[in-house]
């Protein structure tokens, strides 16, 4: 590399490395003449066609300012490409030119040697010391066998008969009709939270949009009306406080058919109540089972990140961030939104700096459980990531060569964060800790809140919808109420 006469460099905080590079005159005046060539063959004068105006007027035209910053940027680019893999560098990106850009640009002479200063981002070098012999509390996740009740009191009440009551007030287990106009503190009308006719389950076990507003109907009678105070939902983007006016409309009982073998035989895909039950219970065992491996897992790498800190690139953060992004937008566009319509630039930025501490999170973790697979020795085998690579070829269409590639990396790296999980799983103690409300229930793994949360936000998006009935048998892999 005989254009660059110096390096010397110095690592920066935030797994940065900082490097003062000297290049040779021969190399300044070589890459000045290609920047200068380039501008004279794309730039189009009046008068002249595309490349064919003269070199002085054109330059003229340019203006020596913007053409040695054109010539710096390059030499830069140039430079710090051939030192990085001249000396293996595990360059990330994020390459800054140290001081005010025009300054060093303005310093610039073709022909004569050039110094300049730069920091970029590189892979941190990981080591974990504390992973093995831990004893890591979590919130475990048990089966309950009232979730197999609760279900099928969901699956009877679905496919109840419904009769009409006007001889007495509503109580809890009824199915009521509203109307509901619910208004702002001015009086106005809150369009998103009113409905003419709303269909209401008066159970105290599924929430509504707007809480109060169950317990306000129970007592009330068919023709009633009622004025009640309501706390607008989180997810509503109204003014505070809110008052709901009730009427009840209808109030209709559920006749409930019995648990017996003809209900399990007509609704579901077993002959039996006691083979529909038993299904349902080892679907569900198992399902605690994953969850209380996950939070397992949750709190293994909260531990693993509190006791192992790592310098994390601004690159790799930015880069999951953005990945996380275009997940969520991908799922958005799915479901019919034109995101030609509401996205722009300065929301993707903001979504992006939103998603970044999570980011930084996975990055620390996948990190640490890469340095631990190398300090261990785990490796999956080459039939298993070509097994997990062939199920991402079902979904990704026209692969180059370069995509395969990504993707079997994708894959050997996923493979190997899943092996290193599972053995750390058996090399810590794990101590369950019940919360200190006996009531309150274990929170659930990320996977599980996407669809919560899905959910949260379509009530939120039209709360007056009719939640009908399904009608649908009893499916092999029930939700969990």
């Amino acid at each position: 590399m005989t254009d660059i006469i110096s390096i010397t460099t110095e690592p920066r905080s935030n797994s940065q490395l900082f490097a003062k590079i000297e290049v040779a005159g021969e190399r300044s005046q070589q890459v000045y003449d290609e920047v200068v060539n380039s501008i004279l063959r794309h730039t189009k004068l009046p008068g002249f066609r595309r490349g064919k105006a003269p070199r002085q007027l054109v330059l003229q035209q340019i203006g020596s300012t913007e053409i040695r910053a054109r010539v710096v940027e390059q030499l830069v680019e140039d430079t710090v490409k051939a030192v990085v893999e001249k000396n293996n560098i595990p360059y990330l990106g994020n390459l800054q030119v140290e001081g005010n850009f025009m300054q060093v640009a303005d310093r610039f002479r073709p022909g004569e040697k050039f110094t300049f200063s730069v920091t970029f981002d590189v892979e941190p070098e990981v080591r974990v010391t504390a992973y093995k012999g831990l004893t890591i509390e979590y919130p475990p996740v048990t089966y309950n066998p009232e979730t197999v009740e609760k279900l099928l009191r969901r699956y009877q009440r679905e496919h109840a008969t419904l009769i009409p009551v006007e001889d007495r007030p509503a109580q809890w287990g009824d199915e009521v009709t509203l109307k509901l106009v619910t208004k702002d503190e001015k009086g106005e009308v809150v369009k998103e939270l009113s409905a003419d006719e709303l269909p209401l389950s008066l159970d105290a076990e599924q929430p509504f949009l707007l809480k109060e507003i169950p317990a306000a109907v129970v007592g009330m009678s068919v023709g009633e009306t009622k004025t009640v105070p309501v706390c607008a939902p989180e997810e509503a983007a109204t003014p505070k406080p809110l008052t709901a006016e009730i009427e009840l409309l209808e109030i209709k009982v559920p006749e409930l058919p019995p648990l017996d073998d003809a209900f399990a035989a007509e609704h579901s895909e077993f002959s039996t109540m006691a083979e529909l039950r038993a299904h349902l219970e080892q679907h569900h065992r198992k399902q605690a089972e994953n969850q209380d491996k996950k939070a397992k897992e949750a709190a293994l790498i909260d531990t693993l990140i509190a006791q192992n800190p790592v310098e994390l690139p601004k690159t790799l953060i930015r880069k999951e961030a953005e990945v996380k992004v275009r997940t969520t937008l991908m799922q958005v566009q799915s479901q019919g939104v034109d995101l030609n319509k509401i996205m722009t630039k300065e929301l993707y930025e903001k979504m992006c700096q939103e998603a970044e501490p999570q980011a930084a999170k996975e990055v620390h973790s996948h990190l640490l459980l890469k340095a631990i697979a190398r300090q261990e020795s785990i490796e999956p085998s080459p039939e298993a990531v070509e097994e997990r690579l062939n199920r991402y070829k079902e979904v990704v269409e026209n692969q180059t060569a370069k995509d395969l590639e990504r993707l079997r990396e994708f894959a050997h790296d996923e493979m190997q964060r899943e092996e290193a999980l599972n053995w750390l799983l058996e090399q810590n103690t794990f101590q369950p800790v019940q919360p200190d409300n006996p009531t309150e229930q274990p929170t659930a793994p990320a996977e599980a809140l996407e669809d919560t949360a899905a959910e949260a936000q379509a009530a939120a998006d039209n709360p007056s919808k009719p939640q009908k009935h399904s009608g649908k048998k009893a499916s092999s892999a029930p939700s969990q109420e």
